[in-house]
């Protein structure tokens, strides 16, 4: 993730414990896959380094 970016898992307290589980396993498994996914969003500096160019 990037840095200052925060995640956040919600638990639902009807959920069994198996699916606890196999919630929190797929948010790990996207956790580490997020960076792929995840674009970078320029900021107003760079896109004005880019026009000027």
């Amino acid at each position: 993730m990037f840095r200052g970016t925060k995640s956040v898992m919600v638990f639902d307290p009807k959920d069994s414990q198996e699916e606890t589980e196999r919630k929190w396993l797929e948010w790990n498994h996207h956790k580490h896959k997020s960076p792929k996914t995840e674009k970078h969003v320029p900021t107003v500096k760079e896109i004005r380094e880019k026009l000027i160019k």
